[in-house]
């Protein structure tokens, strides 16, 4: 499967610049009629305050043909809770509140979240005589996700990229972009068994740039202007930029993807007093031109997957090349069990990020509504160079080699990836990483995280939450604050407690 979402939606109200709410709804009315003009299926998620606006949803209607598929885009506004008896509570007196307390369902008890959605879907249904296939949102929640799939026919749920405190909310260590099946525990973490698993895929956001997303363009060239490194349209830095869309095209299509390789693109119509429409045009023209690669609604890609995958698959984004100047390569394997990021940096090669998925680790918001301005998402981490970096790691995480050609990345078994270079290699499997000829360097300061070295194992512990990394094949030393694995084949294994 190499398949391309066209994913727009759509707010009617804009309380940070009324000039861009006025143009709100001839923004979505163009977004419909290129993808229309250019015979491309697409996903139109349209937010409560849309579909109860009447002049919106007659443009909406006399657009949407076979073609295009209606979901829902679901932040909380305050016509959604008025009409459930509730307060909309923005300090800022706006209707639409991007805040995370009253604009997202996290900050609302578990019994309102049940109400808010159960009116948006009766709304919904109203409106277009069926229930949406597909429900998005930037930050969603494991409850209401359990309740939608429980309760409801949805095909696809979606959500944002991995990102730190943009926006009012945070995810870190996450499965990074294609789809996977969520945990009923947790909804950023995949399941890993038939018994957690929530049985409708949940697919990422946005096209993050698997160089620069994460760690904000830490690599990047001074010349080149800092991000966001997404594939929306309104950055100069990603998919504004047709040299930056070819490349990001090259890395999730046309290198190693293990059987699943997918992009979302489109925008937000809250961009309305941007040029969208011609770059928007732009990537799809591109993406016409890739081959096997298919357009498709976004429900219709959750559907097919559901087919094709009873579980979550082991995948792989392979940027081998850069579109800076800098001499940066990236790839990102992610299985149900893990998720792991190796680079090249100037003939450094490194473990930039591996986090374990402990499926039974619940949200901390299942219990009680986010009462915080940031609402956070993670997983375990056994190594991060950003958002859990310590004092002493230089910025490099697990350090591999400080001498290397750049390197290849090839499927060599079924849901297995190798990155080779110079005679050592990586071997990332489904539960485990097999490394060839190296010695392994990892600096052992890790924020609120401790940790703990074993003869066989290094142990963790995160947040009160215990687990491990089991090593077989190597001797385990430290000193000086550096943990040292020597050995010529080394199996890492992130361990469940």
């Amino acid at each position: 499967m190499k398949v391309v979402n066209i994913m727009n939606f759509a707010r009617s109200y804009e309380p940070r610049d009324l000039e861009t709410e006025r143009m709100l709804a001839d923004t979505t009315r163009k977004q419909l009629d290129l993808v229309n003009e250019m015979g491309v299926p697409a996903t139109f998620l349209l937010q409560y305050d849309v579909i109860c606006n009447d002049e919106f949803v007659k443009m909406i209607k006399e657009r949407a043909g076979e073609n295009i598929e209606l979901g829902f885009w679901y932040e909380v506004v305050e016509p959604l809770t008025t009409a459930c008896g509730m307060p909309y509570n923005s300090k800022r007196g706006w209707k639409w509140d991007w805040y995370i307390n009253p604009g997202f369902s996290v900050a609302y008890p578990l019994r309102e979240r049940e109400v808010l959605i159960n009116e948006a879907m009766r709304k919904f249904r109203e409106v277009f005589g069926y229930y949406p296939r597909t429900v998005g949102s930037w930050l969603l929640d494991t409850h209401t996700v359990n309740y939608l799939c429980d309760n409801y026919e949805i095909d696809a749920i979606c959500y944002c990229r991995d990102q730190v405190n943009t926006d009012a909310y945070t995810f870190v260590g996450g499965y990074f972009n294609q789809g996977y099946y969520p945990s009923r525990n947790n909804y950023f973490t995949p399941a890993a068994s038939e018994e957690t698993q929530i049985n409708v895929p949940v697919f990422r956001l946005l096209g993050p740039d698997p160089i620069y997303n994460y760690d904000n363009g830490k690599y990047k060239s001074d010349e080149i202007d800092r991000g966001p490194y997404t594939m929306e349209v309104v950055y100069n830095t990603g998919g504004r930029n047709p040299k930056i869309v070819d490349w990001y095209f090259d890395s999730y299509y046309n290198n190693e993807s293990l059987g699943f390789a997918y992009m979302q693109i489109g925008q937000e119509n809250s961009f309305a007093a941007y040029d969208i429409i011609e770059p928007i045009a732009m990537q799809i023209e591109k993406a016409k031109k890739l081959d096997d690669v298919i357009f498709e609604k976004m429900g219709d890609t959750g559907l097919n997957f559901k087919k094709k995958y009873s579980s979550t698959p082991a995948t792989a984004v392979c940027a081998l090349t850069n579109w800076d100047y800098s001499d940066c390569q990236s790839v990102i394997y992610d299985s149900k069990h893990y998720t792991a990021n190796i680079m090249r940096v100037d003939n450094k090669v490194f473990i930039r990020g591996l986090y374990l998925f402990d499926d039974r680790i619940a949200d901390v918001y299942n219990t009680s509504p986010c009462t915080t301005f940031d609402a956070v998402y993670e997983n375990m981490p056994i190594v991060d160079t950003y958002y859990q970096r310590g004092d002493t790691d230089g910025g490099y995480g697990i350090i591999l080699d400080e001498s290397a050609a750049p390197f290849t990345a090839a499927k060599t078994d079924e849901e297995e990836l190798t990155v080779s270079w110079n005679d050592k290699s990586v071997t990332f499997k489904d539960n485990s990483v097999i490394i060839n000829n190296c010695q392994l360097n990892f600096a052992y300061s890790m924020v609120n995280t401790k940790i703990d070295v074993k003869s066989d194992h290094i142990m963790f512990e995160y947040k009160s939450h215990k687990y491990r990394l089991d090593v077989s094949g190597a001797d385990i030393t430290s000193e000086d604050g550096v943990i040292k694995i020597t050995g010529d084949r080394v199996t890492l294994t992130p361990s469940k407690i």
